[in-house]
């Protein structure tokens, strides 16, 4: 029970059983600053990946900006009881965002056959930050891993199974000939191979193949441009 400005809330704790099929499409999702999360399908009928499609960070990056420059004239009027209020404001916005983006998300899994979500297991990523101060601040704000935690509870009462795998190299590999290369900007460039690609997108589509390959399906060749929708 939760007393919020005078009224009584009541949380139940509902279980549901759900029956997981053997996955017949990999769904691999990626998270970032800029889209807040890529998707890309893999079929294991046809190892061409499909559908990619985007999520755009813009909105969260607004409402964080907006609420972190508020924050910082109330402090300096020594305002701190409105500093926790706006804190809280904040928090119910941007979740009410990150609960659509994962609604989303799960419903782009389910328009294919038996599907599994694969994301990177991305414990301890805030600990391994080095960037200058303004960077820093901007990251310790992202909601990866409370995203990561609505697609799961919301894909597993779909019955959509989600399965974590090693981050290391996702986003510096190229999805095409696995040479590993430095990224600049918003573009894949692999100098071996010379793919030009989205690097959100090649780093989806690698998350996808970590665990196709670990299944033994398919080959690696990259999605048509024509089936790319951007939110």
């Amino acid at each position: 029970m939760v007393k919020r400005n005078g009224e009584w809330y009541a949380h139940f704790v509902l279980k549901k059983e759900v029956e997981f099929h053997e996955p017949e499409t990999v769904v691999g999702v990626d998270s970032g600053e800029w889209n807040i999360a890529t998707a890309i399908a893999i079929s294991k009928q046809n190892s061409k990946p499909m559908k990619g499609q985007f999520w755009s960070g813009t909105r969260i990056r607004e409402i964080r900006g907006k609420y972190a420059h508020i924050r910082r004239n109330l402090q300096r009027k020594k305002r701190l009881n409105l500093v926790k209020k706006i804190g809280r404001r904040e928090k119910r916005i941007v979740n009410q965002l990150i609960h659509v983006v994962a609604n989303e998300i799960v419903a782009y899994a389910k328009q294919f056959e038996k599907p599994v979500i694969t994301m990177e297991k991305l414990s301890g990523v805030r600990k391994n930050m080095n960037s200058y101060a303004k960077l820093n601040r901007r990251l310790h704000t992202w909601s990866f891993r409370k995203l990561q935690q609505y697609i799961e509870y919301k894909a597993n009462l779909e019955g959509i199974p989600v399965v974590y795998i090693d981050p290391k190299n996702t986003s510096s590999k190229c999805h095409r000939c696995g040479h590993i290369a430095r990224t600049n900007g918003r573009e894949f460039r692999c100098p071996r191979c010379g793919l030009v690609y989205n690097r959100d997108l090649n780093a989806a589509i690698n998350i996808a193949y970590s665990l196709t390959r670990g299944v033994g399906w398919g080959s690696c060749e990259s999605p048509s441009n024509s089936h790319m929708k951007c939110w």
